[in-house]
């Protein structure tokens, strides 16, 4: 089995701490995506979509996307559940994952990938040249805060997102929190003291203290 990877992009970085939780020794092979090594011919033989993470198993099967990377480990490895253990837990995880992704994430990316900075031609991940939007920086913005807002409300009755305990709905959500603080620069755990809290928590976890080093 085999991980390609980059730790400073956020979904192969939920992998990374999904990994970690479990306790897990897989070797990897690091791509770094900010200077195009996964735009290779070579790597195109193993993922043409041409993105990461991609977990390579011993007879040559190569999953990609994240949530379907955790599953098979969760699958093969159940110890600590991150992923449900019954309908309803895996249900409302699931839920989660997705607000979080087309809340959040999907807010903050449009944010970065239409903004000057980033490269031409590449609004959207992949192979195919895309080109940007500018006025989807200012919308990109507004998802991601009215996201965070939701989570915070969210927090302010609940310890954890999905259910009352640390799952993988709270790795992903924790890593796009991250990613925005990085990416639009702003505070959010300004006036939103419940996201702070859980943040801080979570950060203090040892899985997570492993994989930062």
């Amino acid at each position: 089995m085999k991980l390609y990877y980059f730790p400073g992009s956020p979904s192969p970085r939920k992998v990374g701490i999904f990994i970690s939780e479990k306790g897990l020794e897989i070797p990897s092979v690091t791509l770094n995506l900010r200077e195009g090594e996964h735009l290779t011919e070579e790597f195109a033989a193993i993922h043409p979509g041409l993105t990461l993470p991609v977990l390579e198993l011993d007879d040559g099967t190569c999953i990609t996307e994240s949530l379907a990377i955790a599953h098979y480990l969760e699958q093969e490895n159940p110890s600590l559940n991150l992923l449900g253990t019954d309908a309803k837990e895996q249900a409302l995880i699931l839920m989660w994952h997705d607000i979080a992704t087309f809340e959040g994430y999907l807010g903050i990316q449009e944010y970065l990938r239409n903004s000057p900075e980033f490269g031409e031609g590449r609004a959207l991940p992949g192979p195919m040249p895309i080109e940007q939007i500018s006025a989807l920086v200012e919308r990109g913005e507004k998802r991601t805060i009215a996201f965070f807002d939701k989570v915070d409300k969210r927090l302010s009755n609940n310890t954890y997102l999905a259910i009352e305990r640390y799952t993988y709905a709270d790795i992903v959500t924790y890593v796009y929190l991250e990613f925005a603080q990085r990416v639009i620069g702003k505070d959010l755990f300004q006036d939103r003291k419940h996201l702070a809290s859980w943040a801080a928590s979570i950060s203090a976890r040892p899985a997570i203290k492993a994989i930062d080093g």
